[in-house]
């Protein structure tokens, strides 16, 4: 219990720091630390990275950083293929979805590492932001909320930089529109599994109150620290839980 607290913890201050990238943890912190089988730690996952997403887009929203247009297109696409995904995919066997969460993961550590190396330009004034174009980033959403419902991945990887690359938006706007975004994906895809199975509901307080914890410090910490240090911090540690996680499926 000690070892997935800390776990969730870690979940929320990379949820906090980067605006994604930690709800990946969400699902081996359950796995391997709390031994519970994939199909039941993907939908408890959900509303623990749920929450801590909402509280961490309050905060900035309150600085201002949040952009509801963006929030309003990706959503919506996002939220309509997490739900169909979740319902779809409830039934696929442990072994085969955790594979799928495998390969998420490092694909998330691959989209994080170049990220870091090769940060994207951000403006610097309104005047010089692209305006929202709803079809760039159409398929973008559609992929997250697949994963989303699938494997209970948040996402975030994939939204900032898509944001920062096709919207132009700063990495704080970009960080705090893919918190609020993840919020409502992970309300979407956890109605898509509801009814499918049966939580434990003092677990799940549990762990998001340790990921609240995480998302305070974090959303607090952010600013003083360099995202690009940051992004190959946590790009390291998915390939070394990644690694682990083969290991295991293949014994």
């Amino acid at each position: 219990m000690l070892l997935g607290l800390i776990g969730f913890a870690i979940v929320g201050l990379s949820l906090g720091l980067l605006g994604g990238g930690g709800s990946i943890l969400a699902v081996p912190v359950l796995v391997y630390a709390m031994g519970l089988p994939a199909g039941i730690a993907v939908p408890m996952s959900l509303p623990v990275v749920g929450i801590a997403a909402a509280v961490g887009a309050w905060g900035r929203w309150r600085r201002g950083q949040l952009r509801l247009e963006v929030v309003a297109w990706f959503g919506i696409t996002a939220m309509v293929t997490a739900f169909t995904a979740a319902r779809l995919g409830s039934g696929i066997p442990d072994r085969p979805r955790l594979l799928l969460f495998v390969t998420v993961m490092l694909l998330a550590a691959a989209v994080m590492w170049y990220r870091s190396v090769r940060p994207a330009a951000e403006p610097t004034s309104p005047v010089e932001r692209r305006p929202t174009r709803p079809f760039a980033i159409v398929p973008a959403a559609a992929a997250v909320g697949t994963l989303t419902g699938l494997v209970g991945v948040g996402g975030g990887f994939l939204m900032v930089p898509a944001m920062v690359g096709f919207l132009a938006m700063p990495m704080a706007e970009a960080a705090a529109t893919s918190l609020a975004i993840i919020a409502l994906n992970t309300l979407a895809a956890g109605a898509g599994w509801w009814g499918e199975v049966k939580l434990d509901w003092t677990l799940t307080a549990t762990v998001t109150l340790a990921a609240l914890l995480g998302m305070v410090v974090g959303t607090r910490l952010a600013p003083r620290f360099s995202s690009r240090t940051i992004s190959r911090i946590f790009a390291v540690l998915l390939v070394l839980v990644g690694t682990f996680m083969v290991y295991e499926q293949l014994q």
